[in-house]
């Protein structure tokens, strides 16, 4: 977005429920339990975004493997392979009202850990076009928060203003 700055995101590996510090290695491979997530943040911004380690649900969802995806996408068939191995697939969350940092963080980490991990990126919490799911990561980095992307005026106008008040947010610093 040609902005000067960066900001250092930061993340933390916390216990659910009681959201606890546990200790975190930054040189381990990224996982955790069920019982814990991670939180991430960006600093002097209030929020943040969480990330959850999922163990697939094999159980009737032999083509899928249980993830959120049509199983006739054979452009995806390696995406089905990989998690097949793994046995395990990530979701990131955020909750309405936060930044425009944060909303954009939140896409770039679930872009970047999907090209990490062979997955995709996949939202269906009305913040994107859904229309648009799932997707490789280099296809929704074209299309992240670009507002003459947008399949709708409504997600048209999301974008520009999430792009506008980060602007703001950034210029403001």
């Amino acid at each position: 977005m040609g902005l000067p700055q960066s900001n250092p995101v930061q993340v933390q590996l916390l216990t659910s429920g009681t959201h606890e510090g546990q200790g975190l290695l930054l040189d381990a491979p990224f996982a955790c339990t069920a019982n814990a997530y991670f939180w991430f943040t960006v600093q002097d911004v209030a929020g943040g975004t969480s990330a959850y380690f999922k163990q697939l649900d094999l159980e009737g969802f032999e083509q899928t493997f249980g993830l959120p995806i049509e199983a006739d996408r054979t452009d995806l068939s390696a995406v089905f392979d990989t998690a097949r191995i793994s046995g395990h697939w990530w979701y990131f969350r955020r909750s309405a009202g936060q930044s425009a940092l944060i909303n954009i963080l939140y896409g770039c980490l679930a872009s970047a850990l999907a090209e990490l991990t062979h997955g995709v990126v996949y939202s269906d919490d009305g913040a994107w076009d859904f229309e648009l799911f799932p997707a490789l990561p280099q296809e929704f980095d074209r299309w992240f928060m670009r507002p003459e992307y947008a399949l709708s005026q409504e997600r048209k106008q999301w974008a520009g203003q999430i792009r506008d008040s980060l602007l703001k947010e950034m210029i403001s610093e």
